[in-house]
C-alpha cells in the first residue's frame, strides 16, 4: 500500500475489507488490524471531510459497507473496533451524512453489531449517545441485536430493569442515549407495557436528591410513553413510594418546571377544574377558569397524593410535602384548595389544616374568590354554608363579606336558611340595606314558620346589636343595623306582639328604648305626640335643620343664652303652629343625636354649654314619657365615666341642673348612690339623693319634698332700665332727602356747624324725627364720643322737642339691649359702645339739670341687678359714666341725696365685693369728677343685709367657720346663674368669679382651688383648713383678675397668625379637615403659650398681694409674722399650676374661635368635594404667594394640597399633647415635690451640704422618672425640674463640684433610661448646666464627644443630643470617624450606620448627609478594604456615595490617585506647567483621557473629591488648606483646555468649547446633587471658588487662547445661566457675584462687536426674574434684601462703566423690574451714551423741539414686540396706518392686558398684564416716531395722530389701577433726550391737559412724583417732563382739587417747582 501510495481513508477501506472475511489468513488480518490502527485517526478526519478524496466521494453504499465490514461483518463477540473508535466512526458519518442516510444504515447494521462480551443493552446505547439514538428504529434494531423484537417483545420487569440502570447511569453522569427515542420505541411493541411499574423503578430507597440527569431522564419517559394505554406513565407517581421523601422532591421538581418543559396538564389524568365545570356561570368566573385550567397545579391526582403523603409517618416526607403545598399556595391557592376539597373523605390532618387555611385566604379577600367559592358551592354546600356561619362566629363584622359572596354565587336564599337565626337575621338586615331582600316579607314569612322561637331569636338580635352600639369601652365587634332596619324589626315584634309572652314583651321594651337611646331619630318628640316610640324615623326640612343649626351655633358663640333657647323651645312646645313644633321636635333630636359625640369630639366649653342645655331640658320638664327615661338614662351612662372624662363632666352638670327634680325619681335616687365616682365629685347631689331615699322609704315624699323649686320663666338680667313705651313708627325721608341729612351730619364739624345747622334746619321734618334719632344714637353716637358735644349742640340748635324725646328714648333703648346682652359680657367693643351711650345720657340728662326718671332707670336696683347676675362688669361702666356728668350740674352734684345714696351704694361694692380692677378703677374716676373722697363715703349697707330668701341662691356664709372644709364650695344649684357674688364680713371673703368669665372658663377655674399646694414644711399653717382655704382663694382671685386679658390677647394673636398661616398653606386643600386638624393643632399650642408668657409675671406678683390680704383678712395676724419666705414658697408652689389653666383656657377659647373663623373655608372645600369630586381645589379667599412658582419642590404647594413632610410643623404643634394641670395632676408633682416634705424650713431656705444637693437631685430626678413614665411631662413641668436643678445648685456651698456631679449624674441617667421623653428632659438639663456653668461644658462636651467608651453608642442619647443642640452633628462627625477608620469592624461601625441612618433619614431628621461627610468617608473605606456590611453598602447609597462595583472600584481609587497626585504638583508649583505636561502625558499614556466616559468618570472625581477636601479641612479648622485642591481643579482644567482640549491635536476653537462644555456640565450636575441633598445649609463657597479660579486662570492664558478666549467666556456664561437663583436658590449670592466678576462682566460687554452683550443680557434678566416675586411683595428679609443691594450695585457699575449696555437694553430690563422698584428703574433709565452732552433739564426758556440731540431715534436692542400676539400687532400697524377700528383694536388690547381671574403669569395677584401693556405702549409710541420721521423728516409730537388717539382712548377707559400701570408704561421712556423721549414727554402732558378727569391727572402727577422720591440718580426726561408740568401755566396745574388733599404733598411740589427756579 505504501508503494501505490493510498490515502489513509483508502488503506482504511482495503483494510476493512479483509478483517471482515471469515477465512482471511491470520497474517494478513493482523496486518489489516495494524492498518487500521495506525491510520484510523487521519482515516476519519478523511470521512468527515467533503469530498473525502481529490474529486469523489463515497456513495452512501460504500459508506454503509464500510461500516458493515468494521462493526457487523466481523463475529458477534469479536470486535475490530473498540468502543471509542466505534463511536468516532459513527458519529463522523453521521455528521457528514445525516440522520435520513445514516438511519437506515444503522437499521441494517446494528442487528448484527459485533460487541465485546457482556456488553448489555443500556451499555450498547449509552455507548451510542443520543444523537445516534434519536430515531426510534434505530433504537429497535438495536434491541434486535439484543433478542428484543415483534416476537419476542419487552416485558415490563425488563424495561423496568433498563429504566433503573439508565437512572444510575444517569446519577453517576454518564451520558445516555435518546431516552425518549427508547421510549417511543418501547411504547411500539405489543402487548403493551406497564407504565406505571416502569416509572416505579426510579424509586430506589438510596435516592436523597433530584439530579438534573434523572430528571431530564423522568420527563422524556412520561412525555412520550403512550397515552393510548389504560394506565400512563404518570400514573407511576399517584401511588405510595418506599422512598416517599425521593417521591415528593422529585413531584417538586417537576412542578418547579416552566410551563413548555413540563405540564402535568398535558398528561393524562383527572383535572381540578376545567371551563367544562363552570358553563353556567358568569363570564368572569369562566375566564379564572380558563386562566388557571392549564396550570402544571390543575391535577387532581397530585394533590390526593399529596395530601396521602403529608400524613406519612416520616417525617422529612411530611416536611416535603407541607413546603410543597404552601409553593402551591403561593402559585395558585385556588387550584390547591379546590383540589383538597374534592379529595374523598375522611379528610387527614394535612387536608384538614390547609383547606381551613386557604378558606380563610379566599374569605379575606383574594382575587380568584369567585372561582373557589363556585367550586365549592359545586363540590359540597354544606361545607360552604359551615365555613361560613364558622367565620360568621370568628367576627360577626365578616357578614358584609358573606353576604358579598352569596350574591355572587346567587346563593342568598340558601344561606336565609343557615341556622342559628342569629346568622340568618344578620344577613337579612345587611341584604335588606343593599336592597337584595324584602326584609319585612322575609320577617314575616319566618314568624309564620317558626313562630315564638323566631321572635325571641329576634329580640335577642337585636340586643346583641344595641349592646354592642352602646359598648364605647371597644372597637365594634358586629355590624351595626341602621335606624330602618330597626324601625322594621321593632314593626314587625310590634305586629306580633300577641305570641309573645309577658317576659318577652317586657324585654322587648327594654330592648326598644335602647334602641331609641342609641338612634334618638326613633322617638317622636313633637309637642303632645303620642305615637309609640320606635315605629318611624323622625325627619326635617332643610329649612328647619337650617333654623336649629343656627339656634345652636348662636348659644354655643354665646349670643343667647340657654335659659333664651329653653324659653325658644317653651314658646314652641305651646306653639299652634306645626312649624314650631318641628323646630322644637328638630332641636330635641339635633341635641340627643349628638350625645355620642360628647366625650371624644366637644371641646370643654362647648360641651359645659351643652350639659346646661341638656339639664334644663329635663328640670323644666320639656320631655316627658319614653325620651325622658332615655335623657335620664344618657345622664346615668355619663356618670359612669371616670371622673377626668369629658363626659363624666357632662353628667355631673346636667344632673345638678335638674337636681329640683330628683325627688320624683327615687330610684334614680338609689342608682346615683351606688356611683362612687359621683360620690367623690359631688357629695351634695349624694347628700340629696339620699334625702330623698331616705323620705321615699318612709312614704314622706310628697310634691313639697323638692330639694330646689322649679324656674318657669327667664326675666332679663335688667328689669331696672325701662324704656317708655313709644308707638311713632320710624318714618325715614325720601332717598334724595336722605342722602343730604346725612351728608350734613356726616361733614358736621365746628368749623362749618352754623352753615350745616342751618342747612340741617331747611331740611328737617319733625315726622322724622324718630329716624334722626334711631340714627343719630345707633351710628355716631355709639361710636363717637368726642363729636358728642356737636351732636348736642346740633339737637339744641334745631329746637325741635320731638328730636330730644326721641333721642332719649332710643338711648334707653339700645342701652337695654346691651345691658342685657350676653355678648357684652365678652365683648370689649359692645362695653365701650355701652359706655359711650351713657357718658352721652349723662350729657343729656345731668349735665344739663335733667333729671332721669326712676321709671326709666333705677340706678340703685340696676347695681344690685348687676350683682345678683354677675353683671357688674357693665353695670357700674355704665352708672359710673352716667354720673361722672354730674360735675357739670348745678343740681345733681354733692351732696345731691339722690346722687350720694347711688355712689354710697358704689362706695359699698368698691370695698367689699369682689370687683375687678377695672370696676374699681371707674369708681374712682367717677369721684374724682364729682369731687368726692371715696374713702370718706359712708358705703350703705344694702347688700350685705339682704336676707337670703330665695331658694334659687346658696345658703349664707356664717362668720366665722370652725371647719372650712365644711362650707358649701361649688355644690349649688345650676339652674341658678354662672357665679353669685357673696359680700362678706370683713374676716371671710367669698371667692367668687368675676362677671367677664364665660361658662366654660367657669367651669375650668371651679377646679383651680382642689389643685391649690400648700407646702408641708409650713409647719402648723400647712395643717390649717382655714389657712388652706386662705391661699385657695388667694390663688383664684389672682387668677381671675388677670384671666379674661390675657385670653383675649393670646387668642387674638394667634387666631390672626393661623388665619393668615393656614389659609396660606391649605390654600389647595380640599380636605376640611386636615386644614381643621391644622388651624386647632396651631392655634391651640401659638395661645397657650403665648398665655403662658404673658401671665406668669403678672400672676407672681398679683398672687403675693392676694396672699397677703387674704391671710390677712382671714384672722393670721399682721403681715409680719408670716415669713416673706413663706409667701414666696406658696407661690413658687402654685404659680405654675395657675398658669396652666390659664393655659388651658386660652386653649378652650382658641380652638372656639377658630374653628368659627374657618366656618367658610370648611364649608367651601365640602362643596367643592360634593359638587366637583376629584377635581383640585383652590381657595379663592386665599392669596397665593406670587413666587410659589419659583420655590424649590419641597416648599411649593402641590395642586393636591400639602404633603406629609410639610405638615410637620403643624404636627410639630400637636406633639405635646395636652399641657394642662388640670386633666393630670400628676405631672405638678414634679415642681412640688422638689421641696420635700421632710426638708426643715432652714434647709428650704438656707444652704445645702454638697451630700443634701445630690439627695435633693437623686429624689427629684426619681420622681420625674415616675411621672414621664405615668403621664409623660409637659414643657413647663421640664422647665420647673430644671429649675429646680439649677436652684439646688445654687445652694451647694461648693457649686462647680456639685454641677460637675449633677452632669455626671445626668449623663448616667440619659444613657440608663428607655423614655424618650426622659432623654429629651436630661439632653435639656444638661444643655442648661453646660450654659450656666462653662465646666461644665468643657467637661460633659468632651466626654461625650472624644471618649472612647462603649457606653457612648447609644443611637436614641445621640440623637436626642443632637437634636436639642446640646452636640453640634459637625462636631461629633470627626471624631466618630476617626473611631471608625480605627475599628473597623466594631461595634462603633454599627453604631455609626444606625445612627447616620436615623438621623438624616429617620422619621425626625435633624443632619445632612454633609454634616457626617467625614464619617461616612471612613464608612466608605470599609468597602475598600473589604470589610464592609450590607448595612452600610445601603446607607452609603442612600446618601447618594457612588458605590464602585468590585471591578470598578480599583479604577475610582486610580482616578482619585492621580487627581491627589495633581493637587501635590500644584501645591509645590502652582505655575509650573512643565509638571502639568509630565503629569498629562503619564495620564494619557493610561487611556485616562482617551475614552468619553472614562473622562467624564474622571472629572467627576476631580471635582467631588475637591468639594470633599474642602468640607474637611473647614470641619478641622484648616481654612487656609481648604481652597487648594480647588484651585488646583480650576488650573487642570485650563490647561487641559490648552494643552489637551482639542482631541483630534488640532487647535479648533469648537472643541476647546465642547470640551470645557462638558467640564462644566459635570460640575453642574455636582453643584445640582449637592444642593439637592441639602438645600437649607448648602455651601456654596466651593462652587464659587472654582468658578472665580476659573476665571482667573482663563484670563491669565487670554493672550495664548487667542479667538478661542471669548467662545470659553460664552460657554461659562452659559453655565452661570443653568445655575441661575430661580433654580439653585441656594447659590444665589455666588452667582451674583460671578455675573459681576471683574474678569467675567467686562470681558463679555467690551467684545467686539458686542458679541457678548446678548449674553449678560440673558443673566441679567434672570437675576430679576428670581428677585421679581420678593420685590412685589416687598418681601425684603436679610438675604433678599443683600441681594437687592447687590442688584443695585451692579447696575451702578452698568450705568458707570457701560450706560450704553443699559441705554439699548432698557426696555427688557424696566419691564423685568417690579413698577414698584422706582430706584432700580431710575438707574436704568438714567443711561446715556457717553458721547453725548446732557443740557440742564431746569432753565425756563428750555424748549424739547428745539433740542438737536431730540431728533435722532435711539438704537434699541431689546424685543419689544415678543409679547404681542401677532393678531394685535396686525391690528396696531392697521390703526396706526390710519386703517383700523379704533373700537375693536382698543377691546382687543384690552382683552390682552386685562389677567383672566386676576392672577397674573408670575402668580401675583395684579389684574393687568403690564409686560403686555408694556409692549403696546413701546409698539405705538416707536412706530409713530418711526412714521412722523418718515413723514415730515421730523420726530414732532402730533396729538391728532392715530397713536396718540389710540392711547388717549386706552387711559380714558381703564380704572385708576389700569392708568396707573399705563402712565408708568409712559415713564419708561423718559430718559436722555432722544425722539423717543420727545414724543412721551410730549404725550404724558398732553394728555395730562386733554383727559379733564380729576382722577387721572392725580395718577399722572403721583407716578412722576414718586420717582423724584427716592435716591438719585433721576432720569432727564422724567425732570423735564415733571418741571415742564409744575412750572407750565397751560397745564393749569396748581388748580386740581386734589392738590388740597394733602398739604404736605403740596408743600413739597412747590420745593420742586423752586428748585427748579433756583
Amino acid at each position: 500500500m505504501d508503494r501505490i501510495g493510498l490515502r489513509p481513508l483508502e488503506k482504511l477501506i482495503i483494510a476493512s475489507s479483509i478483517v471482515s472475511t471469515n477465512n482471511t489468513r491470520k497474517e494478513l488480518a493482523a496486518q489489516a488490524n495494524q492498518i487500521i490502527r495506525l491510520e484510523w485517526t487521519n482515516a476519519v478526519l478523511s470521512l468527515c471531510t467533503r469530498p473525502s478524496f481529490d474529486h469523489a466521494d463515497l456513495t452512501p453504499s460504500q459508506v454503509a459497507k464500510l461500516l458493515s465490514n468494521l462493526l457487523s461483518d466481523p463475529p458477534s463477540d469479536m470486535p475490530v473496533l473498540d468502543t471509542q473508535q466505534r463511536h468516532e466512526i459513527l458519529v463522523a458519518a453521521w455528521s457528514k451524512y445525516g440522520q435520513d442516510v445514516m438511519s437506515p444504515i444503522l437499521q441494517q447494521i446494528l442487528p448484527s453489531l459485533s460487541l465485546p462480551p457482556g456488553t448489555s443493552l443500556v451499555q450498547a446505547l449509552n455507548q451510542l449517545g443520543p444523537d445516534l439514538t434519536c430515531d426510534p428504529d434505530v433504537i429497535r434494531a438495536m434491541l434486535l441485536r439484543f433478542g428484543v423484537s415483534d416476537a419476542a417483545p419487552p416485558q415490563t420487569k425488563q424495561v423496568v430493569e433498563i429504566l433503573a440502570t439508565m437512572a444510575r447511569s444517569a446519577l453517576e453522569g454518564k451520558q445516555l442515549c435518546d431516552v425518549a427515542a427508547l421510549t417511543r420505541a418501547l411504547g411500539t411493541f405489543r402487548p403493551p407495557l406497564h407504565w406505571p411499574t416502569i416509572i416505579r423503578a426510579l424509586d430506589e430507597p438510596e435516592r436523597t436528591g433530584v439530579d438534573t440527569a434523572t430528571l431530564k431522564l423522568t420527563i422524556a419517559v412520561l412525555l412520550n410513553a403512550p397515552r393510548d394505554v389504560e394506565a400512563h406513565a404518570v400514573s407511576g407517581f399517584w401511588s405510595i413510594w418506599n422512598n416517599t421523601t425521593w417521591q415528593v422532591k422529585l413531584l417538586d421538581s417537576l412542578l418547579s418546571l416552566p410551563g413548555d418543559t413540563f405540564n402535568f396538564v398535558t398528561l393524562p389524568g383527572r383535572r381540578t377544574v376545567t371551563v367544562d365545570d363552570v358553563a353556567g356561570a358568569s363570564p368572569t368566573i369562566k375566564a379564572l377558569a380558563a386562566n388557571v385550567q392549564g396550570h402544571t397545579w390543575n391535577s387532581l391526582d397530585l394533590i390526593e397524593t399529596l395530601v396521602k403523603l403529608g400524613d406519612s409517618d416520616v417525617t422529612d416526607t411530611k416536611t416535603c410535602v407541607r413546603e410543597l403545598l404552601d409553593k402551591g399556595v403561593r402559585i395558585s391557592a385556588e387550584l390547591v384548595h379546590m383540589g383538597l376539597l374534592q379529595v374523598p373523605k375522611p379528610w387527614g390532618q394535612t387536608q384538614r389544616e390547609y383547606s381551613d387555611k386557604l378558606l380563610a385566604m379566599f374569605l379575606a379577600g383574594h382575587p380568584n374568590h369567585q372561582l373557589v367559592f363556585m367550586r365549592i358551592w359545586q363540590i359540597d354546600q354544606s361545607y360552604l354554608t359551615s365555613a361560613f356561619r364558622q367565620f360568621y362566629e370568628d367576627s360577626p363584622l365578616n357578614i358584609t363579606r358573606i353576604l358579598d359572596v352569596a350574591q355572587d354565587l346567587k346563593i342568598l336564599e340558601a344561606l336565609l336558611d343557615v341556622r342559628p337565626f342569629t346568622f340568618a337575621l344578620d344577613v337579612a338586615a345587611l341584604a335588606s340595606r343593599r336592597e337584595y331582600l324584602n326584609l319585612d316579607k322575609w320577617l314575616a314569612d319566618n314568624v309564620n314558620a317558626h313562630g315564638v322561637e323566631f321572635l325571641r331569636s329576634v329580640i335577642d338580635f337585636l340586643d346583641i346589636k344595641v349592646n354592642n352600639a352602646q359598648d364605647a369601652s371597644s372597637e365594634s365587634r358586629t355590624m351595626a343595623l341602621n335606624p330602618s332596619t330597626i324601625v322594621i324589626i321593632i314593626r314587625t315584634l310590634r305586629t306580633n306582639a300577641t305570641l309573645m309572652t309577658p317576659d318577652d314583651i317586657a324585654f322587648f321594651h327594654e330592648v326598644r328604648n335602647r334602641c331609641c337611646q342609641l338612634y334618638p331619630r326613633l322617638m317622636n318628640l313633637m309637642p303632645g305626640s303620642d305615637v309609640e316610640p320606635g315605629l318611624s324615623i323622625a325627619s326635617f326640612s332643610s329649612e328647619i335643620e337650617t333654623e336649629v343649626e343656627t339656634i345652636y351655633k348662636q348659644m354655643y358663640d354665646e349670643q343667647i343664652s340657654v335659659e333664651q333657647v329653653i324659653a325658644l323651645l317653651q314658646r314652641a312646645s305651646k306653639s299652634p303652629n306645626p312649624r314650631d313644633h318641628e323646630v322644637f321636635a328638630c332641636t330635641l333630636h339635633s341635641l340627643f343625636d349628638e350625645y355620642k359625640f360628647f366625650n371624644s369630639s366637644y371641646p370643654p366649653r362647648e360641651l359645659q354649654i351643652t350639659a346646661h342645655f341638656f339639664g334644663s331640658l329635663i328640670q323644666y320638664e320639656l320631655i316627658n314619657s319614653t325620651p325622658l327615661g332615655i335623657a335620664v338614662r344618657f345622664v346615668l351612662d355619663a356618670l359612669r365615666y371616670p371622673p377626668d372624662a369629658n363626659l363624666f363632666k357632662f353628667g355631673v352638670t346636667a344632673l345638678a341642673k335638674f337636681e329640683s327634680r330628683l325627688y320624683k325619681w327615687p330610684d334614680l335616687c338609689r342608682t346615683l348612690l351606688a356611683l362612687p365616682n359621683l360620690q367623690e365629685a359631688r357629695p351634695d347631689l349624694i347628700d340629696t339623693a339620699q334625702r330623698i331615699v331616705a323620705q321615699a322609704d318612709a312614704g314622706q315624699l310628697g310634691p313639697n319634698g323638692s330639694v330646689l323649686g322649679d324656674v318657669d320663666q327667664l326675666p332679663l338680667p335688667f328689669q331696672s332700665i325701662r324704656p317708655d313705651s313709644v308707638t311713632d313708627p320710624i318714618e325715614e325721608p325720601e332717598d334724595e332727602q336722605t342722602d343730604k341729612i346725612l351728608f350734613i351730619i356726616n361733614n358736621l364739624a365746628p368749623s362749618n356747624f352754623e352753615q350745616k345747622a342751618a342747612e340741617m334746619k331747611e331740611r328737617f321734618k319733625d315726622e322724622h324725627a324718630r329716624w334722626l334719632a334711631n340714627y343719630l344714637v345707633d351710628q355716631r353716637v355709639s361710636t363717637e364720643p368726642n363729636n358728642h358735644e356737636l351732636y348736642l349742640r346740633l339737637l339744641d340748635s334745631l329746637q325741635r322737642k320731638p328730636v330730644f324725646r326721641f333721642v332719649l328714648h332710643e338711648t334707653f333703648v339700645k342701652a337695654a339691649n346691651l345691658l342685657n346682652s350676653d355678648q357684652t359680657l365678652s365683648s370689649a367693643t359692645d362695653r365701650t359702645v355701652l359706655k359711650n351711650l351713657a357718658s352721652w345720657l349723662g350729657a343729656l340728662t345731668l349735665a344739663r339739670d335733667r333729671p332721669i326718671k326712676h321709671k326709666n332707670i333705677s340706678f340703685k336696683d340696676l347695681l344690685l341687678e348687676g350683682y345678683d347676675n354677675n353683671r357688674l362688669l357693665v353695670a357700674i361702666p355704665f352708672v359710673c359714666k352716667i354720673l361722672e356728668h354730674g360735675k357739670n350740674s348745678l343740681v345733681f352734684r354733692p351732696p345731691n341725696p339722690w346722687l350720694m345714696g347711688v355712689i354710697s351704694l358704689l362706695a359699698e361694692l368698691y370695698h367689699f365685693a369682689e370687683l375687678r380692677l377695672n370696676d374699681k378703677f371707674e369708681i374712682e374716676v367717677t369721684c374724682r369728677a364729682l369731687d368726692i373722697e371715696l374713702d370718706k363715703v359712708e358705703a350703705t349697707t344694702i347688700l350685705r343685709n339682704r336676707p337670703m330668701t330665695d331658694p334659687m341662691q346658696a345658703p349664707q356664709l356664717p362668720d366665722y367657720v370652725h371647719d372650712i372644709d365644711s362650707m358649701p364650695m361649688g355644690t349649688y344649684d345650676a339652674t341658678q346663674p354662672p357665679a353669685q357674688q357673696t359680700i362678706l364680713p370683713a374676716q371671710m371673703t367669698s371667692s367668687s368669679p368675676s362677671p367677664q368669665v364665660s361658662v366654660a372658663i367657669e367651669a375650668i377655674l371651679n377646679g383651680l382651688p382642689a389643685m391649690v399646694v400648700v407646702n408641708p414644711q409650713l409647719g402648723p399653717y400647712a395643717a390649717n383648713p382655714v389657712f388652706k382655704r386662705a391661699c385657695q382663694m388667694a390663688v383664684d382671685h389672682a387668677v381671675r383678675e388677670i384671666i379674661m386679658p390675657v385670653i383675649e390677647r393670646s387668642v387674638t394673636i394667634a387666631g390672626i397668625s393661623t388665619r393668615e398661616l393656614v389659609t396660606k398653606d391649605y390654600a389647595l386643600e380640599v380636605n376640611e379637615e386636615k386644614m381643621r386638624k391644622a388651624a386647632q393643632l396651631m392655634a391651640q399650642n401659638l395661645a397657650g403659650n403665648l398665655a403662658m408668657v404673658t401671665c406668669k409675671e403678672p400672676l407672681r406678683s398679683n398672687m403675693i398681694t392676694h396672699l397677703r390680704l387674704m391671710l390677712t383678712e382671714h384672722g393670721f395676724g399682721e403681715v409680719s409674722n408670716i415669713p416673706d419666705q413663706a409667701i414666696q414658697l406658696i407661690v413658687n408652689d402654685n404659680v405654675d399650676i395657675a398658669c396652666t389653666v390659664i393655659e388651658k383656657a386660652a386653649m378652650d377659647r382658641a380652638a372656639a374661635e377658630v374653628e368659627d373663623a374657618f366656618t367658610d373655608a370648611y364649608n367651601a372645600r365640602r362643596n367643592h368635594r360634593e359638587t366637583r369630586p376629584n377635581q383640585p381645589f383652590w381657595d379663592t379667599s386665599s392669596q397665593l404667594s406670587p413666587f410659589l412658582a419659583t420655590l424649590p419642590d419641597v416648599l411649593r404647594i402641590k395642586p393636591t394640597g400639602l404633603q406629609q413632610q410639610q405638615t410637620r410643623v403643624y404636627d410639630e404643634f400637636g406633639r405635646e399633647g395636652a399641657r394642662v394641670a388640670i386633666s393630670r395632676p400628676g405631672s405638678v408633682n414634679v415642681m412640688r415635690d422638689g421641696y420635700g416634705a421632710s426638708t426643715p424650713a432652714s434647709e428650704a431656705l438656707g444652704a445645702w451640704s454638697h451630700q443634701l444637693c445630690m439627695d435633693r437631685f437623686t429624689q427629684l430626678a426619681a420622681e420625674a422618672e415616675r411621672v414621664m413614665a405615668a403621664h409623660g411631662l409637659s414643657q413647663n413641668d421640664a422647665q420647673n425640674f430644671i429649675r429646680q436643678v439649677i436652684q439646688f445648685a445654687g445652694k451647694s456651698p461648693d457649686p462647680d463640684q456639685t454641677t460637675l456631679a449633677y452632669s455626671q449624674k445626668t449623663v448616667q441617667l440619659m444613657f440608663k433610661t428607655e423614655l424618650q421623653v426622659a432623654r429629651e428632659l436630661y439632653a435639656l438639663l444638661l444643655a442648661k448646666m453646660c450654659e450656666v456653668w462653662p465646666k461644665v461644658a468643657k467637661e460633659a462636651i468632651d466626654w461625650l464627644l472624644y471618649a472612647e467608651d462603649p457606653r457612648k453608642f447609644n443611637v436614641p442619647v445621640t440623637l436626642t443630643l443632637i437634636r436639642l443642640r446640646v452636640i453640634a452633628a459637625p462636631d461629633y462627625d470627626l471624631p466618630l470617624s476617626k473611631q471608625v477608620v480605627a475599628n473597623m469592624t466594631g461595634p462603633v461601625v454599627a453604631f455609626a450606620v444606625s445612627l447616620l441612618r436615623e438621623a438624616i433619614f429617620g422619621d425626625q431628621p435633624c443632619a445632612t448627609r454633609n454634616h457626617f461627610a467625614n464619617t461616612i468617608e471612613a464608612l466608605g473605606r470599609t468597602v475598600t478594604a473589604n470589610k464592609s456590611t450590607p448595612e452600610i453598602l445601603r446607607l452609603l447609597e442612600d446618601v447618594g456615595v457612588r458605590r464602585p462595583a468590585p471591578a470598578d472600584n480599583d479604577v475610582y481609587e486610580t482616578l482619585l490617585h492621580h487627581f491627589a497626585e495633581w493637587v501635590r504638583i500644584y501645591q509645590r508649583a502652582p505655575s509650573s506647567e512643565k509638571a502639568f505636561v509630565s503629569w498629562v502625558t503619564q495620564v494619557t499614556a493610561q487611556g485616562i483621557l482617551r475614552g468619553e466616559d472614562l473622562s467624564s468618570l474622571f472629572y467627576r472625581v476631580c471635582v467631588e473629591s475637591s468639594i470633599q477636601m474642602y468640607n474637611k479641612c473647614i470641619a478641622s479648622g484648616e481654612p487656609i488648606l481648604a481652597f487648594q485642591p480647588i484651585d488646583a481643579l480650576a488650573r487642570l482644567i485650563v490647561l487641559m483646555i490648552k494643552y489637551n482640549g482639542d482631541a483630534s491635536s488640532t487647535n479648533s476653537v469648537p472643541t476647546k468649547v465642547h470640551y470645557l462644555s462638558k467640564i462644566l456640565s459635570i460640575v453642574v450636575l455636582v453643584l445640582a446633587r449637592a444642593h439637592e441633598d441639602d438645600t437649607v445649609e448648602f455651601k456654596q463657597r466651593p462652587f464659587f471658588r472654582l468658578f472665580s479660579s476659573l476665571l482667573a486662570d482663563l484670563h491669565s492664558i487670554e493672550s495664548q487662547l487667542h479667538v478661542a478666549y471669548f467662545p470659553l467666556l460664552i460657554a461659562i456664561c452659559d453655565t452661570f445661566n443653568t445655575l441661575q437663583p430661580i433654580f439653585f436658590p441656594g447659590f444665589a449670592f455666588s452667582w451674583m457675584s460671578l455675573i459681576s466678576h471683574r474678569l467675567f462682566l467686562p470681558k463679555l460687554l467690551l467684545t467686539e462687536n458686542r458679541d457678548g452683550w446678548s449674553a449678560f443680557h440673558r443673566l441679567l434678566l434672570s437675576l430679576f426674574r428670581f428677585l421679581s416675586p420678593f420685590l412685589k411683595n416687598a418681601s425684603m428679609h436679610n438675604a433678599v434684601g443683600t441681594l437687592y443691594r447687590g442688584s443695585l450695585s451692579v447696575l451702578l457699575v452698568l450705568l458707570h462703566d457701560f450706560p450704553e449696555f443699559l441705554t439699548e437694553y432698557y426696555f427688557t430690563l424696566c419691564d423685568a423690574v417690579p413698577p414698584r422698584c422706582i430706584q432700580l428703574r431710575n438707574i436704568i433709565l438714567s443711561a446715556y451714551p457717553p458721547q453725548l452732552q446732557i443740557p440742564d433739564p431746569y432753565p425756563r426758556d428750555l424748549k424739547l423741539d428745539s433740542l438737536p440731540d431730540m431728533g435722532p431715534i435711539p438704537a434699541i436692542l431689546s424685543d419689544f414686540t415678543s409679547s404681542l400676539s401677532p393678531e394685535i400687532r396686525n391690528l396696531l400697524d392697521a390703526q396706526l396706518m390710519g386703517r383700523g377700528n379704533t373700537a375693536n383694536t382698543l377691546t382687543l388690547i384690552k382683552q390682552a392686558i386685562v389677567l383672566p381671574g386676576n392672577l397674573s403669569d408670575d402668580g401675583s395677584t395684579e389684574r393687568y398684564n403690564i409686560h403686555v401693556m408694556n409692549a403696546v405702549v413701546m409698539f405705538v409710541g416707536v412706530s409713530s416716531v418711526a412714521q412722523a420721521k418718515a413723514r415730515t423728516g421730523s420726530s414732532l409730537f402730533v396729538g391728532t395722530d392715530p397713536g396718540v388717539v389710540l392711547l388717549q382712548q386706552l387711559a380714558s377707559e381703564l380704572d385708576a389701577e389700569g392708568q396707573h400701570h399705563l402712565i408708568g408704561s409712559f415713564g419708561i421712556h423718559l430718559r436722555y433726550p432722544n425722539a423717543h423721549t420727545h414724543w412721551f414727554s410730549s404725550l404724558v402732558l398732553h394728555l395730562f391737559k386733554e383727559i379733564n378727569a380729576g382722577k387721572y391727572q392725580e395718577i399722572t402727577t403721583k407716578v412722576l412724583f414718586e420717582r423724584f422720591l427716592v435716591h438719585r440718580p433721576h432720569p432727564w426726561g422724567l425732570i423735564v417732563t415733571f418741571i415742564e408740568l409744575l412750572r407750565n401755566s397751560r397745564y393749569d396745574f396748581w388748580n386740581k382739587e386734589f392738590l388740597g388733599v394733602s398739604p404736605e404733598i403740596t408743600d413739597l411740589l412747590k420745593h420742586v417747582r423752586l428748585s427748579s427756579v433756583d
